[in-house]
């Protein structure tokens, strides 16, 4: 199983299912993260070229706690804030990414997150796989259908979360890659209160179940065989 997750901006695969990636390379399957952007207009008081240095510095030391291989990470350079899924260059980017890949499983900021980049990486990404079964752009590679297809929450809950993961151990992997981010932690000590606070929505997860810490996906497109947990 090929699993691909769709970050819009480094860091949000590691708040939306850094657990659950963590679970996937611990099972000894392969995981591939794709940054639509490398963050940017993140870094205030930094030069765009600086920030884009900083923070794919970090998103390869949050991969690495998460197993993730550094051949495996792909930053396709897409203007932070400038994410356009009607943008023709941008979405034949993403589909021969997601056509050369073959993913069996995607991850991908769920339609209704409260961070507009995050709702225009949704609309993009879900443009491709939508498009990358067909026989259609055959210049950007075979046709190849994505079986299962999860959206994971960030800055907004998913309404009627349909899976829950139970991270158990991962969860202090999680903690440990999103503090790999030291750009986007403000003011001494906060990269310990930022972690903290990325595992508060996967705590509550888990108490409403037996407890524990969960992430919570939106169930977008699903083959059951491809799911194993």
């Amino acid at each position: 199983m090929s699993t691909l997750i769709f970050a819009p901006h480094p860091d949000d695969e590691v708040l939306g299912c850094g657990g659950s990636i963590a679970r996937h390379t611990e099972d000894g399957r392969r995981a591939q993260i794709v940054y639509l952007t490398s963050g940017e207009q993140g870094v205030p008081g930094a030069g765009q070229q600086e920030a884009v240095v900083l923070r794919e510095g970090e998103a390869r030391q949050a991969a690495g706690v998460l197993g993730v291989r550094e051949q495996d990470l792909h930053f396709l350079h897409l203007p932070d804030g400038g994410l356009a899924p009607a943008d023709a260059g941008q979405f034949r980017a993403v589909l021969a990414l997601v056509r050369r890949v073959r993913p069996t499983v995607v991850f991908l900021p769920h339609p209704g997150d409260g961070s507009f980049d995050h709702r225009q990486a949704f609309l993009l990404v879900w443009r491709a796989l939508e498009m990358s079964g067909s026989r259609n752009y055959a210049d950007c590679g075979e046709a190849h259908w994505v079986p299962t297809v999860l959206g994971y929450e960030v800055w907004e809950p998913v309404a009627l979360p349909a899976l829950l993961v139970d991270l158990g151990p991962a969860a202090e992997r999680k903690k440990r890659a999103l503090a790999c981010y030291g750009s986007q932690h403000k003011g001494p000590g906060q990269a310990e209160h930022t972690s903290s606070g990325a595992l508060a929505m996967a705590r509550w997860r888990g108490a409403a179940t037996t407890g524990g810490y969960r992430e919570a996906f939106a169930v977008l497109r699903l083959d059951a065989r491809a799911v194993a947990w």
